[in-house]
């Protein structure tokens, strides 16, 4: 199941579906809701029948924003299983909305949906692109009924009202200090291990020990746990 609309010239998607990534969910047959957010620019490129991906990652200015690791090759999503997973997405959303005027806004139906979509789910905000853009309301509403969910913003400076949502994408000690001094939790990629922050479950130095949809501990201040979580840089 999936529901798609634009706003702000970005193209937003719920998608409702299985994973085979065990380290986000353990159980094959469960099925997770997973948010993206694609420009318009990208939606279109992708339309072309190109397969420049240098070309399809510069054109997220709108929804990636100055997220540092935007820049192509930096960021995990950029690697060719996820990139192409994009691609086969945005031409199925093209199949159904040949061109941009097509795709829906977003509307109060359409909010409800997405909550039913959402109701006992694990929801991982932000599997692509910056998951804020989905907008408070939307997010607050979803959150009220997820089983669990995570979530993860590098635009922590600008939304402070998420920090109820979501954990502050940080890259050292020192700017992790400065989220904590302004409400958030964080999840820092660092270089070496800490003994000041928890160290993720789910990740390779932690063992493999859980999953994101079990663990939830990514769920910012509304949600599990009271510390940052770390993980090493990969």
């Amino acid at each position: 199941m999936r529901i798609v609309f634009k706003e702000d010239g970005n193209l937003h998607v719920f998608n409702l579906n299985k994973t085979s990534n065990k380290k986000i969910c353990a159980d094959p047959k469960e099925k997770i809701v997973q948010t993206y957010v694609f420009s318009r620019e990208q939606f279109e490129h992708v339309l072309t029948g190109t397969k420049d991906l240098s070309g399809f990652y510069s054109k997220a200015n709108s929804n990636c924003l100055d997220c540092p690791m935007r820049e192509y090759g930096k960021c995990y999503t950029h690697k060719y299983m996820q990139t192409a997973g994009f691609y086969s997405m945005l031409r199925s959303v093209g199949k159904e909305f040949p061109c941009w005027e097509q795709v829906p806004e977003m509307s109060s139906g359409m909010l409800s949906k997405i909550v039913a979509m959402a109701t006992s789910k694990y929801v991982r905000f932000g599997t692509y692109g910056e998951p804020v853009l989905h907008g408070w309301m939307l997010v607050k509403s979803i959150t009220l009924v997820a089983k669990n969910w995570t979530g993860y913003t590098h635009q922590w400076r600008d939304y402070p009202h998420f920090a109820e949502f979501f954990m502050a994408s940080v890259h050292s000690h020192e700017i992790e200090a400065v989220a904590r001094g302004e409400g958030w939790r964080s999840f820092a990629s660092l270089k070496s291990p800490s003994v000041e922050l928890v160290n993720c479950p789910a990740s390779k130095e932690g063992g493999f020990r859980t999953s994101c949809d079990k663990c939830g501990l990514c769920s910012g201040q509304g949600g599990k746990g009271s510390k940052s979580i770390y993980i090493l840089e990969h």
